[in-house]
């Protein structure tokens, strides 16, 4: 009854039934190949649905789901750290045609899938993002042959990828870039002691004109150069993880390599927002920083934060 009342509540009571079901026949079809199942259901509005930590999750939690045609609205779906999800659950369920909206996907922490499950988000055609950061059974080149093969590749619609924890290497990085770079905006590759930081600063820097948010927590090789470096690579980053760069120590080189690609005419974010919490930058290097980077308004062009907090201030919604 609860999936029921969510898609009456996100429809306002919309018929969310595909045209062609018959009342006599409750449970839906398999859908057809292609994306004219989720054109049937345009009219009506999308909306988001968080299962996160859910431990009593199953098979049945997801075809319940089904029945009450929740794919039929479904924009965003967040089943961070559920437990009960396994690769049978994502591929015949989840991805098989059941929920063909879908945009916004975290499996992150979802620790018992494995490649198989990556391979699958393949039929999710309108996915734009999705989170696999945690599952370690998952690999990086799980992701990047997905990725490749994914149509919002080619169409350039997929367009964050967040896969922090898998063991990311330098090669593995670059593979991933090379048809992603001209469209990526969002990116997670942290808790890697693989990449290197001179490698990061060559790759990355072929997603100068789109990259605004990047997520590199607990990276070895990220010190106070690579940070400036970065700045001015990447002069749209609007959202920086650094959290546990233990190296890095201010944010004066980052915001001085932004002034930089500022004054080389590049396009740089009005703003940026870092998470650096267990970093090596201090209370009063950030005040230091803070007193010398400021707009037009006297108030500072970046917000920092040392501590636990800010965790949801760079989440794209």
């Amino acid at each position: 009854h609860f999936f029921r009342e969510w898609v009456q509540a996100v429809t306002g009571g919309m018929e969310a039934k595909p045209e062609q079901q018959q009342q006599q026949k409750p449970r839906p079809k398999k859908k057809q190949k292609g994306n004219s199942s989720s054109r049937q259901f345009d009219h009506l509005p999308l909306g988001s649905l968080s299962l996160h930590n859910l431990a009593s999750a199953s098979i049945h939690t997801f075809r319940s789901m089904e029945y009450a045609y929740v794919g039929s609205c479904l924009g965003t779906l967040d089943l961070t750290g559920t437990h009960g999800l396994t690769d049978s659950i994502l591929t015949n369920v989840i991805c098989s045609g059941s929920f063909p909206r879908l945009q916004r996907l975290s499996l992150k922490n979802s620790r018992k899938l494995t490649g198989k499950a990556v391979a699958s988000l393949v039929k999710l055609r309108d996915l734009r993002a999705f989170d696999v950061g945690g599952c370690f059974n998952i690999h990086p080149n799980d992701v990047i042959e997905m990725v490749q093969q994914h149509p919002g590749t080619r169409k350039g619609t997929l367009t964050e990828i967040y896969a922090g924890g898998l063991g990311w290497t330098d090669v593995a990085l670059e593979t991933l870039l090379s048809f992603t770079s001209k469209h990526i905006k969002g990116l997670g590759i942290g808790f890697s002691t693989y990449l290197s930081g001179p490698g990061m600063i060559l790759i990355l820097t072929k997603a100068a004109g789109t990259l605004d948010r990047l997520s590199i927590p607990f990276c070895t090789g990220v010190d106070d150069a690579v940070a400036s470096a970065l700045g001015k690579a990447l002069p749209k980053l609007a959202v920086l993880d650094i959290r546990g760069c233990n190296k890095v120590y201010s944010l004066t080189g980052m915001m001085d390599g932004r002034i930089a690609a500022g004054n080389s005419g590049a396009e740089v974010a009005r703003h940026l927002f870092v998470l650096a919490r267990y970093s090596g930058i201090s209370n009063n290097s950030l005040e230091e920083t803070s007193r010398l980077y400021r707009n037009e308004l006297g108030e500072p062009v970046f917000h920092c934060v040392l501590d636990g907090g800010g965790t949801g201030g760079g989440v794209r919604r």
